[in-house]
């Protein structure tokens, strides 16, 4: 392995395992509480062991982590020798450093060691507080031991203490077989408890493996759910696909979905939604099974509505173009289904009574199945974004989707209340953590609120909103350009193809003219060529 201080710098990931909110806890101190595995790892010329920690005791020190070998119980010890002092054993020797550890606070502790230098250090959160040279230099740690998480080993795999047993809490606990670095333990720190954070190489043992183990005594696994609510890696990305003139049965989000469960009588899927097509009949979700494409299907056949199990409700409600919408749409086998429009009950009735939703279906995100995971069209593929698309275990109340759309808050997430409730059957996240297919691409920044979105970091941005005085028109005028500079067109208003050109950041200018009976307006990326066209008008944005 490199020596210390020479691998790799942290970064962000998407996934952080299904441990993200799971917290191991060790109530009181006894010898029963505990884990107990061997980790199968190889014989170590380096070591990384990191934790967040919560202490609910105060006395003498105590310890979290044993690792023992045939001849040798101290071959890994991390803990506290007194209280506030960590101390980290290998191979019988150890070093340590006192820096105070708070009773019932989180804490993020390291330690690290390299075999071919002899550096060793101690991080607590984040900060290097203890480096000692020399440490184990040309040693190895010895395979085929016994690691026991939550007890010191005085025999393998036993003979434990009381009096040193950890009492408290522990999350995210991982073991590389090399010495990360300091930037790489102050990235996972800044990362936060809650926050998504890991290296480039993954560690040898994950906090996964950890929860996967059997538990002893009273230890247990407790949810937090203090970190539902906090910022997710799908914050303020707006999934985003080509508009009217560029659809494409290539573009699309397809996955099959764990719903938790093999079967449902209800659910409720909310989305905001914003679309760029003046036509009829597009869908932007769909859930196909053997035996029924038309499982469950959203979208527009002229109206918005809902169809399952190929029966539909259809409102009254036709939606504009370049405009964001709250949709909710709930159903129930056994009740009436709904559509809500911004929070409003715009349409309630009979649907697909008596059925039953299975799991094993395709669900696509952007086209219509005529088959299972096939069959499209493209004059019925999706033109629009979406964001924050959340499925639920149970039919929506009026309140409940009231709280759901907040008012009008487009970046506010999930209420806290639906996780802790373990209604979320599937979340926007999951999306986001999806290769999209196609030209479909998730957009935050600039991208996003161009097209539309709202913006979700508080900037004041009137310095660099659309301006509709910004606009220039010249009559009788054609603007042309090389094929690579088209980028399609938009039908509808003029002041919808502005909108939309503005969206997209690429377009310089329009060309609109009226065709079949309709107004037809050409993006364009650049303006260099300008031909007299009674017919066609031309516009761009200057400002």
């Amino acid at each position: 392995m490199l020596a210390f201080g020479t691998f790799l710098l942290a970064l962000s990931s998407l996934v952080a395992g299904e441990g993200h909110n799971s917290i191991l806890n060790f109530p009181t101190a006894s010898t029963a509480n505990y884990i107990s595995f061997n980790p199968d790892w190889p014989t170590l010329n380096g070591l990384t062991v990191c934790s967040w920690q919560k202490k609910a005791y105060s006395d003498k020190g105590r310890y979290w982590f044993s690792y023992a070998v045939s001849g040798s119980t101290n071959e890994i010890i991390l803990g506290e020798r007194e209280a506030g002092a960590y101390v980290f054993y290998l191979g019988g020797n150890s070093f340590g450093v006192t820096v105070g550890a708070p009773e019932n606070q989180w804490v993020h502790v390291c330690a690290t060691w390299d075999s071919g230098s002899g550096v060793s250090t101690i991080s607590v959160n984040g900060e290097l507080k203890k480096t000692q040279e020399d440490f184990k230099k040309g040693w190895s740690i010895t395979s085929g031991g016994i690691l026991v998480i939550g007890q010191e080993q005085d025999s393998v795999g036993g003979n434990f203490d009381a009096n040193q047993a950890f009492v408290g809490r522990l999350s995210n606990i991982n073991v590389w077989d090399f010495a990360l670095n300091s930037t790489d333990i102050a990235f996972m720190y800044d990362a936060g408890f809650c926050g998504y954070s890991t290296t480039a190489e993954d560690p040898i043992l994950s906090y996964d493996d950890f929860l996967s183990q059997d538990l002893n005594g009273d230890a247990t696994v407790v949810e937090d759910r203090s970190c539902m609510d906090l910022e997710d890696p799908s914050d303020g990305q707006v999934l985003r696909f080509p508009t009217q003139s560029k659809a494409s049965t290539a573009n699309f989000l397809q996955f099959t979905p764990d719903f938790g469960t093999d079967e449902f009588l209800e659910f409720s899927i909310c989305t905001w939604f914003f679309k760029t097509y003046a036509d009829q009949s597009r869908y932007f979700l769909s859930y196909a099974q053997s035996g029924s494409t038309n499982s469950i299907i959203l979208g527009e056949e002229a109206t918005l509505g809902i169809w399952v199990s190929d029966s539909k409700l259809l409102s009254d409600v036709f939606l504009d173009q370049q405009r964001w919408y709250h949709l909710c749409f709930t159903w129930a086998s056994d009740s009436t289904s709904a559509i809500y429009v911004d929070g409003e009950k715009v349409k309630e009735g009979n649907l697909a009574q008596g059925k039953t939703k299975t799991s094993g279906g395709v669900l696509n995100i952007g086209q219509e199945q005529d088959s299972v995971g096939g069959g499209y069209d493209a004059s019925q593929a999706f033109a629009g974004s979406l964001y924050n698309l959340n499925m639920f275990n149970i039919k929506l109340t009026d309140d409940q989707v009231a709280a759901i759309y907040a008012d009008g808050t487009f970046c506010k997430k999930v209420p806290g209340e639906f996780w802790e409730a373990g209604q979320v059957m599937l979340a926007y996240k999951d999306l986001y953590g999806l290769i999209p297919d196609g030209d479909v691409t998730f957009d935050n920044g600039e991208e996003a609120w161009r097209h539309g979105a709202m913006h979700c970091d508080s900037l004041d941005l009137d310095e660099d909103a659309h301006k509709p005085e910004c606009w220039v028109m010249e009559e009788n005028t054609e603007y042309k350009n090389k094929k690579n500079g088209d980028l399609g067109y938009i039908v509808g208003t003029v002041d919808e193809a502005k909108a939309a050109c503005y969206a997209t950041g690429a377009c310089k200018t329009l060309t609109c003219y009226q065709k079949s009976g309709e107004n037809r307006c050409d993006m364009k990326s650049s303006f260099e060529k300008s031909n007299g066209d009674k017919k066609k008008t031309s516009y761009t944005y200057r400002c």
